[in-house]
């Protein structure tokens, strides 16, 4: 099973590698690693984190952004097409199901949804206006 988070944990910890080897190789990038350093302990420490969705080989759950014991679990056999919409403000992930309901979720991680999605359900990628004129 492959779960995406909110927070991008491997991301952090590379920023945080990386500070740490500003400060210790280069004295004058001492401000710049600590500074990244201290960004990445604080983000890694104590911001939140919440599972977005979960890809399983026989179905996605995606779970609830109010309440957080709630889940909806898709079988991929009832996803007719899915469509990841990118904003500004928030990235969502919408997948619409056989009996015509759309769930949408909000989303922070396009290429780890799109290979998973590719991967489960292959060809019912919705394609958005701007990729088919492009085309």
């Amino acid at each position: 099973m492959k779960t995406i988070h909110v927070k991008p944990t491997p991301a952090l910890a590379i920023m945080l590698v990386m500070g740490v080897a500003l400060m210790v190789m280069k004295s004058y990038m001492l401000l710049a690693g600590l500074a990244m350093v201290l960004l990445a302990l604080f983000a890694l420490t104590v911001m939140p984190d919440r599972n977005l969705c979960s890809f399983c080989p026989e179905y996605l759950v995606l779970y609830n952004c109010r309440d957080k014991a709630e889940c909806m679990v898709i079988y991929w056999e009832d996803i007719v097409n899915w469509q990841y919409e990118w904003s500004p403000v928030v990235d969502r992930f919408a997948v619409t199901l056989v009996d015509g309901h759309t769930e949408i979720q909000e989303v922070y991680a396009k290429g780890r949804i799109q290979r998973a999605m590719n991967h489960y359900a292959p060809g019912k990628e919705k394609k958005s206006k701007m990729k088919q004129a492009g085309k």
